[in-house]
Order: C-alpha cells, then sequence, then structure tokens
C-alpha cells in the first residue's frame, strides 16, 4: 500500500442531484460538519489565519465560499465582535436547500448575507471583499476546477484567499472512517467523510493549484487533524 492513497473522483452524496437525499439526511450531516469544525481545529485555524491576514484594519469583509450551515461566518463575526472588528460576512453555497438551512442557522447575525452561487462564477465584482473563504470544499473538484475556484476567489478579493481542506493520507481516512461509524448514523457522513480524505489534495498539489490560479506569496500549513490551511495573496 501507497503512503499516500491515490486521489479519488468518485461523486460524494453533497455532489448528486437534491432529490438523493432527504432534507433530514441534509441537515444532520451539515450538523455533523458543525460539529468537526468545532472540535477538530477547523474554527481555530481560521480565525488564526484569518486574524493574521488582516491585522490593523478596523472593518473587515469576508466571503465565505460553499458556505454549507454558516458555521464558519457565524464563528467569524462572534470573533469579530469579541475584537471590536466591524465585520461582514457573505455565505454562499450552490445547493439552495443548503441555503436554506444556513439562513436559519444564521438568522441571529445580522452582518451574514447568505445567498445561491457557483463557486466557479461568484457574482461579484473585482475586489469586492478583502478576504475569500473556503473550507473543505476545494475536494469536490478536479484539478482544473480547483484552479479556476482559486482564480475566482483572488478576482472577488482586495488582500487573498484562505482556503482550508483535508490532507490525503491513510491515516486520516481510517480515522475518519472510524469516527463516522462511532459517532454518527446519518449515511451522507458515514459516506461522504472517509471519501473526501481520498479526494482531497496533498500540500503540495494544493500549492501547485494555487500558484497555477495566479496566487502570490503562497503559503500552506498543516495544522493538527490533517487539516491543511492554503493562503494566497491577490497579484
Amino acid at each position: 500500500m501507497p503512503l499516500i492513497p491515490r486521489k479519488r473522483t468518485t461523486l460524494e452524496f453533497l455532489d448528486l442531484p437534491p432529490e438523493v437525499c432527504t432534507q433530514e439526511e441534509l441537515e444532520e450531516s451539515l450538523a455533523d460538519l458543525r460539529t468537526v469544525n468545532r472540535y477538530l481545529g477547523d474554527t481555530r485555524a481560521l480565525l488564526k489565519h484569518l486574524s493574521g491576514k488582516v491585522q490593523g484594519q478596523r472593518h473587515i469583509s469576508v466571503l465565505d465560499v460553499a458556505t454549507g450551515s454558516a458555521d464558519l461566518p457565524v464563528a467569524i463575526v462572534e470573533w469579530a465582535r469579541g475584537q471590536g472588528l466591524g465585520v461582514s460576512v457573505t455565505g454562499v453555497d450552490v445547493n439552495s436547500r443548503t441555503i436554506d438551512i444556513a439562513r436559519r442557522y444564521a438568522s441571529g447575525y445580522p452582518e451574514i448575507k447568505l445567498m445561491v452561487a457557483d463557486a466557479l462564477h461568484l457574482p461579484f465584482r473585482d475586489h469586492s471583499f478583502d478576504v475569500v473563504l473556503c473550507s473543505k470544499s476545494l475536494h469536490h473538484m478536479k484539478e482544473p476546477e480547483a484552479v479556476t475556484a482559486m482564480k475566482e476567489m483572488l478576482r472577488v478579493a482586495r488582500r487573498g484567499f484562505i482556503v482550508m481542506d483535508l490532507r490525503r493520507s491513510w491515516i486520516a481516512y481510517f480515522l475518519i472512517y472510524l469516527l463516522t461509524r462511532i459517532f454518527t448514523r446519518n449515511r451522507m457522513t458515514r459516506y461522504d467523510g472517509p471519501l473526501s480524505v481520498l479526494k482531497a489534495f496533498t500540500a503540495g498539489e494544493l500549492r501547485e493549484c494555487a500558484a497555477k490560479a495566479g496566487a502570490t506569496s503562497v503559503h500552506v500549513r498543516r495544522e493538527p487533524f490533517w487539516l491543511l490551511v492554503v493562503s494566497g495573496e491577490s497579484p
């Protein structure tokens, strides 16, 4: 068995037509993802890298691409409130049902705006946001699509992007497989979770995608629990 698994391109439940899963299954799966973000370090890693990118600003604007149930925008707003920063966050997702769930989850946060949009064709003018975020979504794309998505992020960002995703690894695969069998009965989470690891990029592959997209000062950081954070600045 090779140390790094071959990159898979199999579709996950989240990549399939909406009617394949029920509304209840989708809501449960997004709740599972919120738990992962909270307890496996994704939220902490995001705020660490975001704070470094917007240091010195009194107001920040953030775009969250493929926002899911908007738990990361909520975390950003709560962090900004604690820092005394003005903040506006726009979250987009290609799935209208997901955006409906996100609107309910983020209903108490007027700083957050949510809308349906495709990561490959962002409906915003150039340099509309300080920072563009994309978390655990790039692995749903093949390399050409990932490069296009990063180009779009750079186009609408004034400072650059922060992309977070899993790192392809057999150890991560087996651990995620085990965790999804212990802590959830949701078939979407049980199938998509382990497969996401096998579809993920390596650090070198993500760096290459960012370079092809035209990002400058590309940095790839490894965070706990096989998380990669790629930071790229706009040209």
